[in-house]
Parts: C-alpha cells; sequence; structure tokens
C-alpha cells in the first residue's frame, strides 16, 4: 500500500527509508494527485480543527465570549510555551472550571527552552504543558454549552464524542459506524479512515463548503483562527505554525501523531492527506514540502523560508554533516 517517500543518507549510501502514502483530493472527492495506495489510518491529532465544529456551530463562541485565540488553542497540539498555557487558561477561566478538570494527562513540553526552564527550576509539568490540553478544553466547553455531564467527556460513549464523531464523519463522507474508534495518547477519541476520506474531510473544512449555513460558517470560523493566530496551532520551529504563517494562510495545516499530517489549499479547494508508515515524525516536513511543490502550491521563496524543515542534515556528536533526510518521490496525477 506504501511507496518510497523519504530517503537518509549517511555518506554515499542511503541507509533508511521511509514508506508511505499521499493523496490529494478535489472538493468533489477525485484524486487529483497521490504516492502510494492509501489504506486506513488515524487521523490522530490532524482531526482537531474538525472536533471544534460542533462547539462553534452551535453558539459556543458567544455563549463563552470565546475570542480566535481562544478557538486556535483548540485546535492545537501546541508546545507548551507561555502564550499556549496563557490561552489554555484563559479559556477554562471563562467557561468556570479549573485546570484539574482537564483529563489530558501531562508530559515534557514539547519547547525545548520551556522544558529545560521547568528543570532548571524543579518544577514538574502541568496539565496546562500537554500538547492536547486545548482541545480537551473545547470539548468541556462544548459539554457545558450542550448541558452534557462532565465526567468522563473522554468516553467514546459521551454524547459531546458523538457530536463530535457525526461532524467529523459527515465531512468524510462517511457514516459514524464506518470510522473505527481508538483512543489518542491523551485519552480522547481518535477516528481511522482511509486516507483519501481523511484529505477530503480537511479539504471540505478548509473551503468551508460543506453541510448547513451554521456548518460552513463553523468551519470558515475556525479556518480563520488558525491563519490569523498559527503560533497558538502548534509553537516555535513547528511546521504547522511556519506553513501557514509563510504562505499567509493560503494553507490549512494540522500534524498528527505518528507520521500522519493533514492540510487544505481552499483556493484550490483540494485537500491534502499524508501517512509515514513507519510512524517516522522527522520525515513529515521534506515529504509536506516537496508535495506542495510539486502541486504548486509553494514557491521556491516560500520553500526557502521553510528550508528547515525541508531537507535535513544529519550530524555526529562534533556537528560535522554526515548525511540528510530528503523527499524521494514523484507524486502521480
Amino acid at each position: 500500500m506504501s511507496t518510497l517517500l523519504v530517503e537518509v543518507t549517511r555518506g554515499p549510501m542511503v541507509e533508511n527509508r521511509h514508506y508511505g502514502s499521499i493523496v490529494v483530493v478535489d472538493q468533489d472527492g477525485r484524486t487529483v494527485a497521490r504516492a502510494g495506495q492509501g489504506g486506513i489510518t488515524y487521523m490522530r491529532s490532524s482531526s482537531k480543527p474538525l472536533m471544534m465544529i460542533p462547539l462553534v456551530e452551535n453558539g459556543g463562541m458567544e455563549k463563552f465570549n470565546f475570542t480566535e485565540e481562544n478557538l486556535a488553542i483548540f485546535t492545537s497540539s501546541h508546545t507548551g510555551e507561555e502564550e499556549h498555557r496563557h490561552w489554555v487558561l484563559d479559556s477554562i477561566q471563562k467557561i468556570g472550571l479549573e485546570e484539574t478538570m482537564l483529563a489530558c494527562g501531562t508530559h515534557r513540553p514539547f519547547d525545548r527552552k520551556t522544558a529545560e526552564a521547568l528543570l532548571k527550576a524543579g518544577e514538574k509539568p502541568t496539565l496546562l504543558h500537554c500538547n492536547c490540553s486545548g482541545k480537551h478544553t473545547g470539548v468541556l466547553a462544548y459539554c457545558l454549552l450542550q448541558g452534557y455531564p462532565l465526567e468522563n467527556y473522554v468516553s467514546s460513549e459521551h454524547p459531546a464524542e458523538k457530536d463530535i464523531l457525526a461532524a467529523v464523519a459527515s465531512l468524510a463522507e462517511l457514516r459514524p459506524e464506518e470510522v473505527i474508534i481508538g483512543v489518542d495518547g491523551c485519552g480522547i477519541p481518535v477516528y481511522g479512515m482511509p486516507l483519501e476520506n481523511i484529505a477530503y474531510a480537511f479539504g471540505r473544512f478548509g473551503l468551508a463548503s460543506s453541510g448547513s449555513e451554521r456548518r460552513k460558517k463553523a468551519c470558515a470560523r475556525i479556518v480563520k483562527a488558525m491563519v490569523n493566530h498559527p503560533f497558538l496551532v502548534a509553537g516555535t520551529g513547528r511546521l504547522d505554525s511556519d506553513l501557514m504563517t509563510v504562505t499567509k494562510g493560503a494553507i490549512v495545516a494540522k500534524i498528527g501523531a505518528d507520521g500522519v499530517y493533514a492540510l487544505a489549499a481552499p483556493e484550490k479547494g483540494w485537500g491534502m492527506a499524508v501517512k509515514v508508515a513507519d510512524g517516522n515524525m522527522n520525515a513529515l516536513g521534506p515529504i509536506v514540502l516537496e508535495a506542495l511543490s510539486q502541486l504548486g502550491l509553494l514557491t521556491a521563496e516560500q520553500r526557502e523560508a521553510l528550508a528547515h524543515h525541508d531537507t535535513k542534515i544529519i550530524k555526529n556528536n562534533l556537528r560535522d554533516k554526515v548525511g540528510e533526510m530528503r523527499a524521494a518521490f514523484t507524486l502521480e496525477s
């Protein structure tokens, strides 16, 4: 099902190869380009923007006086930096809860400087440092909006999670029962489906062209929050933030764990989904930038501005260059 996407060299030899699939579809679900044969995978955190649709289309922004910054942090896999923690806490306070209500767990912040500062201060990461704390806050806000119980809100049987699944499945042109349900690292359900459906769902989300007028307006509002506040969606040095910043919102992007990536190019009406078969996250930058370049969605100047996500230099302990990680595919029309 997979094809060669990335090579990793050491000296004159290719030492490692990463396989996977890329699918690009238009607003009618027709395949525009591909590499590999797709297959079924979990959306992982690429689903986060779509998961916020029920909250927005049912008046959650107005009910809790949420700003675009609040909405952007709900879609995020953030790095735990100060600004991220500020907006998660602001969101929690606006819905009248304590951060202890978050069932996302804790982990070392993705941002190296933040993690080192915690270590130096002898402090442990808090729930606010968790990259999924924004999503969890958004789900709790939806529970309050609908009068659903807050207990066990991460269960796939919770009414809030059923509503969210229905929204995601609808954009993917699937019935909820056709979606494979797993559990993400933060305890929230994850959605398994064909890569083509992930691309289709994200493309329709980016174009804000699907469903009722409320649905379309909700999608447009979430997209606007993400492209206006790309730093909140990810963080310093992260592909999502940098890609949306450099393209000035022409690309709407969201990474997922274990080698998943989804993006939309609204002006083209296209959606793209990527899965690296072995889950290697470092391979995503070269894959995404090469695919966008081949599709004519990234200029040479924009790719240069994103060079730190592109071909990656392999160095040894002496900081000498010994190899590189590079894209190794050509999209099929």
